[in-house]
């Protein structure tokens, strides 16, 4: 009797190893799918290369109300400097960007065109020279966002604050 009580211990002892190993096992492969679902869905409608916004983006779409014509771009939208935390937003033709500052509260307006993916930077309300010239900037838009490139600028304050990434808000 006491032979047949060790063997019953013994065939016990070893079935819950094999099911905690199968559960181990079938706990990673639920967690390896639930990471490749996840994956693929946040990842739909995102950009999915880092080509030029005019190869994979559409064209800019124009709206007209009540004789005020509005621009929709590809760059519509609040965006967020990841260099300072400036906050660009764009709507249509026209920018304005809110610098961050503790002393104090400083806007920057003006027009953005957008022409492929170039667009040109316009000042307005400014009193040194990045008012009176253009700042030209190549721009690509990514996973991260969308990253600027200074083709042209006399301005050294604009240059400085648009070559950067700037992420979708």
């Amino acid at each position: 009797m006491c032979a047949k009580t060790r063997k019953l211990r013994t065939k016990r002892a070893k079935e819950p190893k094999g099911s905690i190993l199968t559960i181990l096992l079938l706990f990673i492969i639920i967690s390896i799918l639930t990471a490749a679902i996840a994956y693929f869905f946040y990842n739909i409608g995102k950009t999915n290369s880092h080509l030029p916004a005019k190869m994979s983006i559409g064209k800019a779409k124009t709206i007209s109300k009540n004789h005020n014509t509005l621009t929709k771009s590809i760059l519509n939208g609040t965006w967020v400097s990841s260099n300072d935390g400036r906050m660009l937003e764009i709507r249509g033709t026209l920018f304005s960007m809110e610098l961050p500052s503790v002393s104090k509260h400083e806007i920057i307006k003006g027009s953005i065109h957008i022409n492929g993916d170039v667009v040109t930077i316009i000042y307005s309300g400014t009193k040194d020279k990045c008012s009176e010239n253009p700042g030209i900037y190549s721009f690509v838009i990514n996973r991260e966002g969308v990253r600027f490139s200074v083709k042209h600028d006399n301005c050294p304050g604009r240059k400085q604050i648009f070559s950067t990434t700037w992420e979708k808000f």
